[in-house]
């Protein structure tokens, strides 16, 4: 396993457990809101920032485990050559998808921090820097592991299977 796949489970594994603290403060809202009549201004941004980190760095934890959606039952009839070069066809093609996805994400996070960039909301925090700045950097990391990826299956240690 290669440095950026360890970096991805890592991540994966580790911030895995905000989905359970987005999970308690969106009860908490429940019981402000509908029980005491005093909703919070803060829970729903916070809620979604948590999730939006989850979701970011769990593309590149999917990634390091191979277990992206895709047509099994059409690989599985190739011959073993064919597999080997339309993995590789694969990795190339998710290297050009997700550098260009980052060069973007890292060109929007630049702008948002120029600006200190808020929600606009009643809690009007930089939450859209945070996440603008997450997706950059889990953009980066996948293109990373797709570097790596295509690099194995052009060695053949790689195959779809």
């Amino acid at each position: 396993m290669n440095l950026f796949d360890r970096l991805a489970r890592r991540l994966g594994e580790s911030l895995a457990w905000l989905f359970a603290v987005a999970t308690v403060l969106i009860a908490y809202e429940v019981l402000r809101r509908y029980g005491f009549n005093n909703p919070t201004i803060w829970v729903h941004d916070l809620t979604i920032a948590l999730c939006a980190i989850c979701f970011v760095f769990g593309g590149a934890y999917a990634m390091q485990r191979n277990e992206h959606i895709r047509i099994t039952s059409i690989v599985a009839t190739l011959p073993q050559s064919a597999r080997r070069w339309l993995t590789f066809a694969h990795d190339v093609l998710t290297l050009v998808f997700l550098a260009a996805l980052s060069y973007a994400a890292i060109r929007q996070a630049a702008t948002s921090i120029d600006i200190m960039e808020t929600s606009g909301r009643a809690w009007n925090v930089p939450i859209p820097v945070l996440l603008k700045l997450v997706l950059a950097l889990g953009a980066v990391l996948m293109t990373a592991q797709a570097v790596c990826h295509a690099l194995e299956s052009l060695r053949g240690k790689r195959v779809a299977v």
